[in-house]
């Protein structure tokens, strides 16, 4: 029998390049690198942000995470707002335009990956959402 870990890392290659290869996958940013839209997915996934808890979301020390915030300033990635409170403190939010690539890319992968699952019934869906939570929940 195939190793758990084998068939998943599998699994998630085969979502991965159905996904990158998807004809309808945003074309907004062909620049992008992998690492780039891991910290772009990070930040939409955050909405409203401090460089400082990107920088322990994303696992990298703040001057790396200062670095990569004012890239993607200087791209037109990300804006950067004062807060309403503290003007000492900048919020991240990404751009009208990066926000639409997300969303895009997001619908997207939800469709290769139900399309991937597609061969499973309502209660084996069910069944397999249940195991995924519970291996969620203890990392």
């Amino acid at each position: 029998m195939e190793q758990i870990s084998q068939l998943f890392s599998k699994l998630y290659d085969k979502v991965a390049i159905n996904y990158q290869n998807s004809p309808t996958r945003s074309q907004l940013f062909p620049e992008l690198s992998a690492n780039d839209e891991y910290y772009l997915d990070i930040l939409y996934s955050q909405s409203e942000t401090t460089a400082t808890q990107f920088a322990d979301q994303a696992g990298i020390s703040k001057p790396a995470a200062t670095r990569i915030v004012k890239r993607f300033v200087q791209a037109g990635y990300l804006v950067k707002k004062p807060s309403q409170h503290d003007k000492r403190v900048m919020y991240l939010t990404l751009s009208p335009e990066m926000l639409r690539h997300c969303q895009q890319n997001y619908r997207l992968f939800d469709q290769v990956f139900l399309d991937a699952i597609s061969i499973l019934n309502e209660s084996e869906q069910h069944q397999l959402q249940q195991l995924m939570q519970k291996v969620d929940q203890n990392l």
